[in-house]
């Protein structure tokens, strides 16, 4: 299968700032996917700084941040908006990267090669770029999946679905897993070469790999959770979670056996298990839902610190982000009367 190649112009955006990001024990930087562009913050103990604004007008649904360089960085936009944006420089200044005419729901940078970059769009398709982003290649063998022509979205103009949540394990980077809202999982376990369909039929949000285990492999859904043992060949639902309305799910690096995950309800939206997924209790009592969002994030280089956004209920349209420093037990707000938040991404520098 030879993938169809596609390239994109090149717009500059630059943003004022009122400040700068630099170097320092305990520093990260906040990438804040909002329904006005992307927003970054500079975050040191309880200061959470503004550093920059980009691909205004959008609506941001992925960031795909370089592993080697915290200032580098993929942004997806879709459904109020369109394509693909670049930074790299921590969101002071973004450029558009193609994909005028297609939404952008899923960006992923391969992890043993972040030069390698795949986008899950609307219509549904799935692009790799091997080269940093200035040439993407389709892969058109998803157009011969038995369930393709079922797939679809409610979304005018396109009600078509769209591609998202896309995994890869760092030891089989030729296996490749994403979802299709609504319509199937998809994955290949040969680089893209042939393709497989499973969970029909399903509203698929984001899929996560056991960094333990390549093919152990768990996928949010808008029913619920499902683990698959065989790396995409069956699949059974987790009991605990039957009807929630899954998105984001994160592996805690420090303990193989501690998954948190969002499960959209108001005042009960977060999720906790210690047993690999067997399990859940709730954790963050009476904090707000996001709506369909991924905005829960295990803060990198900590033991238990997490942090949400969450909507303000006054008016559902802003967020406020809070903290927890002992596994979710616990929470404080950081910063309120943010732009809404459908995407969340924390990295120290």
């Amino acid at each position: 299968m030879t993938p169809e190649p596609t390239t994109g112009t090149n717009e500059r955006t630059d943003a004022s700032t009122s400040t700068t990001v630099t170097d320092g024990a305990g520093a990260y930087l906040a990438y804040l996917g909002t329904a006005e562009g992307l927003a970054t913050y500079r975050w040191v103990g309880d200061d959470f700084d503004a550093v920059g604004h980009g691909a205004e007008g959008n609506a941001v649904r992925d960031v795909a941040i370089n592993p080697d360089d915290p200032l580098d960085a993929y942004v997806g936009c879709g459904l109020r908006g369109w394509g693909l944006y670049h930074t790299e420089d921590g969101g002071r200044t973004t450029e558009t990267v193609g994909f005028e005419d297609q939404w952008v729901w899923g960006v992923t940078r391969d992890p043993t090669d972040p030069e390698t970059v795949y986008v899950g769009t609307e219509p549904p398709m799935l692009y790799v770029s091997r080269d940093g982003g200035r040439t993407f290649e389709a892969y058109r063998a998803l157009e011969s999946l038995t369930s393709r022509p079922s797939w679809t979205f409610f979304h005018e103009p396109f009600r078509a679905g769209h591609v998202h949540g896309i995994a890869i394990h760092p030891d089989r980077p030729d296996r490749l897993f994403a979802g299709v809202e609504h319509g199937a999982l998809v994955y290949t376990h040969d680089a893209g070469e042939t393709w497989h369909e499973a969970l029909v039929g399903r509203d698929l949000h984001r899929i996560e790999i056991d960094p333990t285990d390549p093919d152990r492999v768990l996928a949010a859904t808008g029913s619920g959770l499902e683990v698959s043992e065989d790396a995409g060949g069956t699949w059974k639902s987790i009991e605990a979670l039957q009807g929630r309305y899954l998105h984001a799910i994160i592996f805690d690096p420090n303990r193989p056996n501690r998954l948190f995950a969002y499960a959209d309800r108001d005042g009960d939206p977060l999720v906790r298990s210690d047993d690999g997924g067997t399990t859940w209790e709730s954790i963050g009592s009476e904090l707000p839902a996001a709506r369909p969002a991924d905005t829960l994030r295990l803060v990198p280089g900590t033991d238990e610190t997490l942090l949400y956004a969450g909507d303000e209920p006054e008016d559902g349209e802003s967020s406020s982000l809070y903290l927890s420093d002992d596994a979710g037990e616990t929470w404080r707000v950081l910063a309120d009367g943010l732009p809404k938040i459908w995407r969340l991404e924390v990295v120290a520098v």
